[in-house]
């Protein structure tokens, strides 16, 4: 027996993948009547607005000018802090929205006083999970769930692991209730937790990794318990009691990392992990979220499907950044950190070769300048300048592992990169994926600028709503307005400012008004003269300030046609459109 024990605990061996703080409970007034009179809720944070998300989740290195006069070895050490380096992006703040949402609106149907959720414990939770729900959604016990589930996929080193813990962190992990309105209530709450799919893709796995990480935050024996019984475990066994405990102590959100390891379970054996994550948010009612690389879309796109109900989060696709305004924004300010002797000035040769040498990939982006720091001091040449040549010897010398597949991104071609299903999605997973999703999902980075035609790619519906109104004022009709705002949207990147779009859409009606005028700039001839063939048109005698004078002579050049319809005033300049206020 000692010996069975010894070897389970060796094979399960837990690593706890995400540890946060533990507090006692303090209720605060809810504003949104569902969230009222409900512990769970009332023991949370207060809804984060995006200003103090930026400011909790930023991690900055502890950086002063004058720290590069410093000595070698004390500047080696301080160029180390780069690797904890996070600069908050859209991303960090949508996972947060999401996250925030999803919990709160899962606890609503998962009030610890509601008659119904004490009623499956008394039930037990295998019959609850036999039982199912029924057609109003409700299982046996009569809670209907508001739970829902969604994904977050995407290249390996973009942020998909950054970003959920940051906003993980914002919580306590464990909220420790004692009494609530005069009454006892003592409950441990697990607000989240953070589990890696286990190695080999199993439920038994995923049962004995949630056990653990449950015995590592409450320091409870589940494990010990349940799954070194004398008769042996099995998933049967295990599945009721990972419900039961997750019910007991109100787990916010379920999240699952590394999904993409179900892909080597044997036929049907996946399958059943995502079947089970199903039961969880449907029966139950624990919210469920799945990451992973790319190369767990086509397990998700037919088997989780049926979990993600329409509840507005949408799932979330992080691909590498495109070479615009996010790549500018995100290495300007990565390369204030700097503690070379000599300061380099960020120009657009080195930011070019840093997006070529890294392909857009965040990780790569900050390993490849925290290295050629450390390359620079160590030469000790005096100057420990960054330069083009510095970066390709030590992307050369140093990243030799990416390499093969950087160059295969650079190459950007889909026959060859939907071979790196970590990196690149196969297009006909990708358009199965979108069908089956319930809902919009949202898309970042490079490969946002080839799939946002799809109907099922989310929009920013604000940038959305404010170019059909400038459409709009513009004297375009509705059904155009929203044709060319939708077009301006697809060829821009998703962080392209509304100013920018703005004058996009302007030059773009403006050019549409004069391509139908040009056809009206000359007269008709008379009624003999256009019986004749070939005969010449006469010139009609236009206005000073009329639209069409933008036209003559400049057919071909649209350039030219902008500048004339500035100059005329019927494009607003750039300083113009900044004002622009609707």
């Amino acid at each position: 027996m000692d010996k069975k024990k010894t070897q389970l605990s060796t094979i399960y061996q837990f690593s706890p993948s995400l540890i946060g703080k533990q507090e006692e409970a303090h209720y605060s007034e809810q504003h949104i009547s569902a969230y009222k009179d409900n512990p769970f809720i009332e023991a949370l944070p207060p809804i984060f607005e995006e200003e103090e998300v930026a400011l909790q989740i930023r991690k900055y290195p502890d950086y002063q000018d004058d720290q590069r006069k410093l000595g070698k070895q004390t500047r080696l050490h301080l160029v180390q802090q780069i690797s904890d380096y996070v600069e908050p992006l859209p991303q960090h703040f949508l996972v947060e929205q999401r996250l925030s949402r999803l919990m709160r609106h899962a606890y609503k149907a998962r009030n610890p006083f509601f008659p119904e959720y004490i009623r499956q414990f008394h039930i037990g939770f295998k019959d609850v999970l036999d039982g199912g729900v029924d057609q109003t959604g409700s299982n046996i016990a009569g809670v209907r769930s508001t739970a829902a589930a969604f994904t977050i996929l995407g290249v390996s080193g973009q942020g998909k692991t950054t970003s959920i813990e940051s906003s993980l962190l914002l919580y306590p992990q464990v909220i420790h209730h004692s009494t609530y309105k005069g009454q006892p209530f003592i409950r441990k709450q697990i607000v989240w937790l953070k589990l890696n799919c286990p190695f080999d893709g199993s439920v038994k796995g995923l049962c004995f990794n949630f056990l653990q990480a449950v015995d590592s935050i409450l320091g409870t024996d589940y494990f010990q318990k349940f799954a070194n019984k004398t008769k042996g475990t099995s998933v049967d066994m295990l599945i009721p009691i990972m419900a039961h405990i997750a019910s007991l102590h109100g787990i916010g959100v379920l999240v699952i990392d590394e999904v993409q390891n179900l892909s080597s379970m044997k036929s049907g054996g996946a399958e059943r992990v995502l079947n089970y994550f199903t039961q969880l948010i449907n029966t139950i009612g624990v919210p469920v979220v799945l990451m992973g690389t790319f190369k767990a879309m086509s397990l998700l796109s037919t088997c989780f499907s049926q979990a993600r109900r329409s509840t507005g989060q949408g799932d979330m696709i992080l691909d590498r950044l495109v070479q615009g305004e996010e790549w500018n924004f995100f290495l300007k300010s990565l390369w204030k950190y700097q503690w070379t002797a000599t300061k380099t000035t960020l120009n657009s040769k080195l930011s070019n070769k840093m997006y070529e040498l890294s392909q857009g990939i965040i990780d790569i982006a900050v390993k490849l300048y925290m290295l050629s720091q450390w390359q620079a001091i160590e030469d000790g040449d005096g100057k420990e300048r960054i330069t083009l040549s510095l970066l390709e010897a030590v992307a050369k010398h140093h990243l030799q592992l990416v390499q093969p597949m950087l160059k295969l991104l650079k190459r950007n071609d889909p026959d060859i990169l939907t071979k790196i299903d970590d990196l690149y999605p196969k297009w006909d997973i990708f358009d199965e994926y979108l069908k089956k999703s319930a809902e919009k999902v949202n898309v970042q980075g490079k490969i946002r600028t080839k799939a946002l035609r799809d109907e099922k790619i989310e929009r920013d519906e604000e940038k959305y709503n404010e170019l059909i109104q400038t459409a709009i004022d513009f004297g375009v009709s509705s059904d155009i307005a929203q044709e060319l705002s939708n077009k301006i949207l697809q060829s821009n990147e998703a962080d392209k400012d509304i100013a920018t779009l703005r004058k996009q859409l302007v030059i773009e009606i403006t050019s549409d008004a004069v391509t139908e005028e040009s056809d009206n700039i000359y007269v008709a001839e008379n009624e003999d003269q256009s019986r004749q063939k070939g005969a010449k048109k006469q010139k009609q005698v236009l206005d000073e300030d009329d639209l069409r004078n933008a036209v003559v002579g400049n057919e071909k050049d649209t350039e030219a046609m902008c500048e004339k319809l500035l100059d005329i005033g019927s494009i607003p300049r750039e300083d113009e459109l900044l004002k622009l206020i609707i």
